[in-house]
């Protein structure tokens, strides 16, 4: 069985077992239910394995950056810009690993973590020297799901936007962190009158490419640097757990009816699988405020920071 249907299977049965979660919330000795609820956990664990037995199989994901213009016609290009251009992407997707992994978490050790995890390396040159390829390592957790792909479909994502909204949205895929790196990469883009093309052959049948043209650059470039990020800021809470998601979605309505809903990074998805829809619960959600001066827009993200 492929990557992709794995994943397939694998979120068809989350839903499936969040219906019957739901049911059992309010049938709480109804012993059919509590029969499908285990054997849809144990399918979905089986699954799980297999996906992270294809993904360690996969070793490594492979990104291509092909530049163009005058500059890079005869792929005698200046050593400065070859290093800012590679420095400034790497870090971004450094950075991007990092939030998905560990969220506002800091510390040195979460670094080294994230820089073990993807290994992000310079693989090589492609005919004319104009096109670099990057590496990371997919990693798989033992959920089967890799940091790496996932911040690569981010990125993907964000460059992607059609607009300044789209681009506010998706920032909350990347973390704020990660912006004044594209933004840095964007810069020497622009400044160097230098366009590019961006690809990733992705494990699920998908392949993910992005054309990095002059005016789309500028763009993005500019919009990004407009719009302002919050410093987090920490919410205690306490109250009844609504909803829940291997996707790393949560819901809380606390104890003064605030309904708080929100993602959580990957180092929590052991601890939100000790939960249960319904479960009182009280912790620490991170609130960021994205502001875009544009559409005069103020988008609100929460991450949970701690749960118990």
């Amino acid at each position: 069985m492929n990557l992709n249907r794995l994943k397939s299977n694998i979120e068809e049965l989350e839903k499936l077992l969040s219906d019957y979660e739901l049911q059992l919330k309010e049938n709480e000795n109804n012993f059919s239910l509590k029969l499908q609820v285990n054997s849809l956990n144990n399918q979905i664990n089986d699954l799980r394995e297999q996906l992270y037995l294809e993904n360690l199989k996969r070793e490594k994901e492979i990104l291509e950056l092909r530049l163009i213009g005058d500059k890079t016609k005869y792929g005698n290009i200046p050593l400065n810009f070859v290093g800012g251009i590679t420095n400034n992407f790497s870090n971004f997707l450094y950075n991007t690993s990092k939030y998905l992994k560990f969220g506002n978490k800091g510390g040195k050790k979460r670094e080294a973590i994230i820089q073990e995890t993807i290994d992000l390396r310079f693989e090589g040159l492609g005919k004319g020297s104009t096109i670099f390829y990057l590496s990371a390592k997919t990693s798989p957790d033992l959920f089967g799901n890799s940091i790496t792909q996932q911040a690569l479909e981010n990125s993907f994502k964000l460059l992607s936007s059609e607009n300044s909204d789209e681009i506010s949205d998706n920032i909350s895929g990347v973390g704020g962190k990660s912006i004044k790196y594209l933004s840095k990469f964007l810069n020497e883009l622009v400044k160097s009158n230098i366009e590019i093309d961006i690809k990733w052959e992705s494990p699920f049948d998908k392949i993910y490419e992005w054309e990095g043209k002059k005016d789309k650059l500028t763009s993005l470039f500019n919009t990004l640097n407009k719009i302002t990020i919050s410093e987090p800021e920490e919410i205690d809470f306490e109250g009844e757990l609504i909803t829940i998601s291997l996707k790393g979605k949560f819901e809380i309505l606390t104890n003064e009816k605030i309904r708080y809903f929100g993602q959580f990074s990957n180092d929590l998805l052991d601890k939100m699988k000790e939960f249960h829809i319904g479960d009182h619960c009280k912790g620490i959600i991170i609130k960021t405020t994205i502001y875009n001066p544009l559409s005069d827009k103020e988008k609100v993200e929460y991450n949970l920071k701690s749960i118990n």
